[in-house]
């Protein structure tokens, strides 16, 4: 394929040489100055007639100072409208589907083309075979400004970089004399420029476009973000972001345009509507918000600010219902229309319409007696419609109606507000979550018949990174630190995962909030993305980010910590232990559960002692298990308790509500087998896609979980092959359940394992009794008590408890009758104290005290 590329005789490059002469170059800096030597000099004016100046010379002055400055005004003037405003009679997108016909050096801008010179450059001083990518990298960084700032903000070493990119070119073959060829990766570089450019609607290529596609082609630069753990989409990310900055900067600037002047606004717009006194007492003015912000950039929810400007643009009914969870973004939605308003870009019926939200919570604050607050709420009202500009807001409204019970700072204002809400001179927004409208506002049909429900989504990850980037620059200035745009990602990636319950934006704007405050106060100056690992692991206390040492020791020796709890079991250990190390290794899928696993033996043989080790190595502590006894739910009418309803009577989930609260954490599902049929069938969601809707209509995640489910279905048959000295066969024995109906194939297959737990033998039992006696050793030690354990007395211990049926749970019956009774009895009566040393004979279980 043909490239054709040569600046030399472009308009740019023209425009390049031209601004090369110093005159050009700072034609606005000796402008500004010479403007300041006029207004200053025409101070000598005056001292001329108070006879300390010459005249002549305090005329001559401000005269030289003013043609100089009308002088090199007239010459940045031509520099900013004829050098830099830069245009080309050719057609750039036809000039990117047919490169081989086109030069696309003519599409360059400024920046860009003194990039690609100044490349040039460097490859005929080294007098180097070819221009290549690397020596445009090495150019970008060197004289781009914007390119500096990139780097600077993906947090890369920009002179290490450099330094890099200096010592590669050296080492790069060379000619005796230097011709201008252009590489592979040079030509591969500018067209993806040129197509990237065209993409984003540019009809030049600029040096961020360079910038990305070099991230794209040149394979030095790849290996940088590789080291530095960035991808090609990152740079188109940041790219893009500031681009959208520099944009609002720029109209910012021209005071002039329609946006800048509508700040100030306009008396006759005020004056053509009625005052509302009463309710400027109790608001939020909106639209005086959207004049002080009028370039600040509303991201996502486009579709939903289209429908709410349809809705309160209808002749009758124009009554909103913004419906989402608490920090998806409900607010910014009325922001976004108000600010249209605002501006006059909103629909014809909306426009120079002032949005005010009436503060309840203040309203309810300052009036108590309810007689008093439904007159101001009606004259509230009144003055919405008498004012004819009013788009009237309330938010959590479902907090303001059907309150059954009369309490401080509750009140319904359903009744009156239903008498305004059929008027169509009144249009207004409420603002309720799914919770809300399910618990209150469905409670009263005919009042919700007035309003027309917009449903909010959360944001994307790409769009809360746009506004975590612009939130970013706020709190930089607020705190004089840096936070780059690999920790900002970095939130993104994080809370996605380990808040699952909460939406976008708000969680990821919460985090970088604290962790800009947690910096300071470490006294640092960049935020880094170690520093978002640390505050999520310390809120979800569990390990986050890049495994440590000590950490890579306890998942790799998982198995030897799981077995000081647990004896036998081999199988099973290992079967969770690999389940946990792929999960922590990022390799486990993100939508299942960490682990789902069935484990299937007799009574008493450590399935539950497992799930209680697992959640005391892995989520540092048993009380991170939830353990739910499934034989209580045998019937269709136990659903509701198990995922919470709304009607007839409001109840919370036994089994969604504490995973919702404590998102990381083991769910123990005992004797699951006695579970109703239909019940089983809820679990397939939960195993397979991670989620399940609980009875409040909420979202509840269980990708954060690890699930173990008990049974003891198959024991009699896992009895008889150990007494018949058969090896257990797990098929046969999931053949034989599915035959009597117990699980169905389908339940079965969504487990990561099934694992049969052996019955215990006499052996076991005496290891069993050996950590028993250590834990109760360890307890005495405490009370300055020492205790010693022989091996007749653990012997005697395992005869009186060696009933296979009940596994290991005789044991403890057996420890507490014989052992911890007679122990706490002695303990009570003084019989044993501080300091002493004792003993238990295995005959009688009498305590001697050793001397």
């Amino acid at each position: 394929m043909l490239f054709y590329f040569d600046t030399r005789e472009t308009s740019v490059s023209k425009s390049l040489r031209i601004l090369s002469f110093p005159l050009f170059y700072y034609a606005g800096i000796f402008s500004q100055i010479f403007f300041y030597l006029f207004v200053i000099s025409l101070f000598l004016i005056g001292f001329s007639f108070l006879g300390y100046v010459d005249q002549s010379f305090a005329i001559k002055t401000p005269t030289l100072f003013l043609f100089l400055f009308l002088l090199f005004l007239e010459i940045q003037l031509f520099v900013e409208l004829k050098v830099k405003n830069l245009r080309i009679n050719k057609s750039f997108s036809e000039a990117v589907l047919d490169i081989e016909n086109y030069n696309l050096a003519e599409f360059l801008n400024l920046e860009s083309c003194n990039i690609v010179e100044n490349a040039i450059k460097v490859c005929k001083q080294r007098k180097l075979s070819e221009v290549s990518s690397e020596a445009l990298l090495y150019a970008a960084l060197d004289k781009s400004k914007d390119v500096q700032i990139l780097i600077f903000r993906l947090g890369i070493n920009a002179k290490k970089l450099q330094a890099d990119l200096k010592n590669y070119l050296e080492k790069l073959q060379r000619q005796d004399k230097f011709k201008l060829l252009l590489s592979d990766s040079f030509k591969k570089t500018i067209t993806k420029a040129a197509q990237l450019a065209n993409e984003r609607g540019h009809s030049f290529i600029s040096e961020k476009e360079i910038l990305v596609a070099l991230a794209k082609e040149d394979e030095f630069f790849k290996k940088v973000l590789i080291d530095q753990d960035l991808k090609e989409k990152d740079i188109d990310y940041i790219t893009l972001w500031l681009s959208k900055v520099e944009e609002r900067i720029d109209r910012n600037k021209k005071f002039w345009t329609r946006e800048n002047l509508a700040k100030s606004g306009s008396l006759g717009k005020s004056w053509a509507s009625g005052f509302t006194v009463t309710l400027d007492r109790f608001c939020v003015d909106w639209s005086r918000v959207a004049s002080k912000n009028i370039f600040s950039e509303i991201i996502g929810h486009q579709k939903e600010i289209d429908e709410l400007e349809t809705v309160l643009a209808k002749s009758s009914l124009s009554n909103a219902l913004i419906l989402g969870d608490k920090g998806s973004g409900r607010k910014s939605i009325v922001e976004a229309v108000a600010q249209k308003c605002f501006l006059g870009i909103s629909l014809s019926e909306l426009n120079n319409k002032r949005i005010v939200e009436l503060d309840m919570i203040a309203l309810l604050a300052q009036i108590q007696d309810h007689e008093k607050l439904e007159t101001i709420l009606d004259q509230i009202f009144q003055e919405v419609v008498l004012a004819g500009n009013v788009i009237l807001v309330i938010d959590e409204i479902d907090q303001f109606v059907e309150q059954k019970v009369s309490k401080p700072g509750a009140t319904d204002i359903s009744g009156i507000l239903a008498k305004y809400l059929a008027l169509p001179n009144f249009q207004f927004i409420g603002i309720s979550s799914f919770d809300g409208l399910h618990r209150k506002l469905e409670q009263n049909p005919s009042f919700l018949e007035y309003f027309r429900k917009i449903e909010i989504s959360e944001v994307s990850e790409i769009e809360t990174i746009r506004i975590l980037q612009n939130l970013a620059l706020g709190l930089e200035q607020k705190y004089n630190i840096l936070i780059i745009y690999p920790t900002i990602r970095e939130i993104v990636n994080l809370t996605s995962r380990y808040f699952p319950s909460t939406p976008f934006p708000q969680k990821a704007i919460d985090v970088l909030s604290e962790s800009a405050s947690y910096v300071r106060s470490l006294k640092e100056k960049v935020v880094k993305p170690h520093h978002i690992a640390k505050i999520i692991s310390d809120k979800t206390q569990i390990p986050v980010g890049k495994m440590d040492f000590k950490e890579k020791e306890v998942l790799l020796n998982l198995e030897d910590l799981i077995h000081k709890r647990i004896i036998n079991q081999e199988d099973a250990v290992s079967e969770v232990s690999i389940a946990m190390r792929r999960a922590r290794s990022g390799l486990g899928s993100k939508k299942r559960p960490m682990g789902v696993f069935l484990f299937m033996g007799p009574t008493g043989v450590g399935k539950t002692e497992t799930a209680k080790a697992l959640a005391e190595i892995y989520f540092n502590g048993e009380n991170k298990m939830i353990r739910l006894d499934m034989s209580e739910f045998q019937a269709i009418s136990d659903i509701p308790r198990l995922i919470g309803a709304v009607s007839p009577v409001e109840q919370q989930g036994l089994l969604t509500t504490p995973v919702r609260e404590n998102p990381f954490s083991l769910v123990l599902l005992d004797e699951i087998e006695k579970s109703y049929t239909d019940i089983l069938n809820l679990f397939l969601q939960v195993f397979d896609e991670g989620h399940i809707t609980d009875g409040q209509g909420r979202k509840i995640i269980f990708t954060n979980t690890i699930i173990i489910c008990t049974s003891n279905a198959g024991s009699k048959e896992i009895f008889q092959s150990v007494e018949s000295g058969v090896k257990i066969e797990k098929d046969k024995l999931l053949d034989n359940l599915f035959s009597r109906g117990i699980f169905k194939p389908e339940f079965i297959n969504r487990f990561d394992a099934t694992v049969i737990f052996h019955p215990l033998t006499k052996g076991n039992l005496m290891d069993i009794a050996q950590l028993t006696f250590t834990d109760l050793a360890k307890k005495l030690k405490e009370k300055d008590i020492d205790l010693i354990f022989s091996d007749s007395l653990k012997e005697k211990i395992v005869e009186l408890s060696y009933k296979p049926e009940f596994g290991a749970r005789e044991m403890r019956r057996v420890m507490q009758d014989k052992i911890e009774n007679k122990i706490a009895q002695a303990l009570i009566s003084d019989k044993i104290s501080k300091g002493d040393k004792i003993e238990i004979n295995p005959d009688n279980f009498e305590i001697h005290i050793i001397k």
